[in-house]
């Protein structure tokens, strides 16, 4: 295969004004799941700030602008715009006058004046979205005062998850949370002293170049992996969503949070057993999905049904779609931290596959009752599927070798006019475990109780959803404070909110299962 042209895919400048690299493999793959697929994948994370004493829009505006120019001089990535030429993305950053950059805070900052929850402040980020080929400002910020708690503010950032992801993104707002208490406490006047221009070495190139990968020696694309022999997936069938309780919101989601001591005991259980919280997260998510589809077919058009109970007797394997891995850290020299200009969108990912023996162990149907059996035993639940999930999730190529391969195979179908966004028009699971934010060492001064700074700001909560045009269901996982979060989205126009309360309780079910498995 042709070297690849390293001057593409890192930026650079004619005239040090005007900055450009192309976008390439999962990154460039994203734009097109957003363009072809009316905003899909499009990503709004959101946590709630209390502020003591409490502050109001007016308190906030000035000292939240100053914080947003310095997260632009730490992080440009987020003022880049992405556009379309003959065919490819690419990024493009301007160099900004003060004057552009007080333009630039004015059109990526909105308030609104409506207290709205966090879930409903999730609900409408999903309806808004804008294609990457338009040019448009990376990231957008958003703040609703709060329903849930008055007085404090959710803050939510918007993007197409092409270009940021929820590790680094929570990592820059820790740096804007900071520089605004800082602001409250000790107003400065004028603006910033920022070395605009300076900022330019901090634009991330793209993930193969931040791995070192050697791009004079490219290895031929493969194509997507042959399936097992015999391969037939789990493929629920797809019914549109006719319940009352559809609204306009283009998203339908669930969330459950787990307490400090259910937190506590899984990942005690987890250890004990040898597996990470994402083997059995995804254990427990093939089992939810499979009996949920069991359980639903019983209302379920006849057709319907018959193909939901038919894919649970043919099938070969659970399929999971998508499974995000984030690579940033693993990187071998600069891009890991904002300081050093982190690349944003630091993952990719692959699917994974479940051997459905297993999972009908576990999930026994009763043809003649319509009535699903559990075997809760251990010999099937921990050493059947959670050691499959174990052993699937580990197996999984995560060195750069692959991630290479799996990049170059990704942009040559797209060099090739074959993307079709179709494909992803099927139920099955799409999911990402952010992991531990205090692991992670993010918005710790924060923590409530416990942060350095949490006696004038403290963060209560987060949520993390994209939006979902496909009959997808989007799993996301993060935990914050020490309770374990998962927030379960796809299109109404497929699931109803019932639909997703189902789903959820049978989650939970299999969850307390598990963990009371001693």
């Amino acid at each position: 295969m042709p070297a690849l042209d390293p001057k593409q895919l890192a930026f650079s400048s004619v005239d040090g004004k005007t900055w450009k690299r192309m976008l390439y493999g999962q990154e460039a793959q994203a734009a097109w799941f957003v363009d072809a697929g009316e905003g899909f994948t499009t990503y709004a994370g959101t946590l709630t700030a209390r502020f003591n004493p409490c502050r109001t829009q007016a308190d906030l505006q000035r000292p939240l602008a100053v914080s947003w120019m310095k997260a632009r001089h730490l992080a440009p990535s987020i003022a880049t715009i992405q556009v379309k030429r003959d065919g490819q993305y690419w990024y493009e950053y301007g160099v900004p006058t003060l004057a552009e950059v007080h333009e630039w805070v004015s059109k990526t900052i909105f308030w609104h004046d409506e207290p709205k929850t966090i879930l409903e402040v999730d609900l409408l980020m999903e309806d808004k979205w804008w294609k990457c080929a338009d040019g448009h400002y990376l990231v957008e910020l958003h703040l609703f005062p709060s329903a849930d708690t008055p007085g404090d503010w959710h803050i939510t950032y918007l993007a197409p998850h092409n270009g940021i992801d929820a590790r680094s993104l929570m990592k820059l707002m820790e740096y804007v949370l900071t520089w605004t208490l800082e602001e409250l406490k000790a107003p400065s006047t004028g603006d910033p002293l920022l070395d605009w221009g300076s900022e330019t070495v901090r634009l991330p190139p793209t993930l193969i170049v931040a791995a070192e990968m050697p791009l004079q020696d490219c290895p031929d694309a493969k194509g997507a992996p042959l399936p097992p022999p015999g391969f037939v997936p789990f493929l629920p069938s797809i019914v549109g969503n006719t319940s009352a309780s559809a609204n306009d919101h283009n998203n339908a989601h669930v969330r459950l949070t787990l307490s400090k001591d259910e937190t506590t005991r899984y990942r005690e259980v987890c250890r004990a057993n040898g597996v990470t919280a994402t083997d059995l997260w995804l254990a427990l998510l093939a089992l939810s999905e499979i009996e949920y589809t069991l359980q639903s077919s019983a209302d379920a058009p006849e057709e319907a049904a018959q193909t939901d109970i038919a894919a649970y007797e043919q099938a070969s394997h659970f399929l999971f779609g998508f499974y995000f891995i984030n690579h940033r850290h693993k990187f071998p020299g600069n891009y890991t931290t904002l300081q050093d200009g982190a690349l944003l969108f630091g993952c990719e990912g692959t699917n994974l596959l479940f051997d459905m023996n297993t999972m009908r162990k576990a999930i026994v149907y009763d043809r003649a009752n319509s009535k699903v059996v559990r075997d809760t035993s251990r010999a099937i639940i921990w050493d059947g599927v959670v050691q499959m999930s174990h052993t699937v999730a580990k197996g999984t190529p995560a060195d750069f070798t692959a991630v290479f391969q799996r990049e170059i195979d990704r942009q040559a179908v797209l060099d090739a006019g074959k993307h079709d966004d179709s494909m992803y028009h099927m139920r099955v699971p799409m999911l990402s475990s952010i992991g531990d934010y205090t692991a992670m060492d993010i918005l710790n001064p924060f923590v409530p109780g416990t942060g350095e700074l949490s006696s004038e700001l403290s963060v209560l909560e987060q949520c993390h959803s994209i939006r979902v045009t496909h009959p997808l269901l989007v799993p996301i996982c993060w935990q914050y404070a020490g309770r374990l979060d998962m927030l379960w989205s796809t299109g109404r126009r497929w699931q109803s909110q019932e639909n997703l309360e189902l789903y959820k309780k049978i989650f939970k079910e299999w969850l307390d299962i598990a963990v009371g498995i001693v």
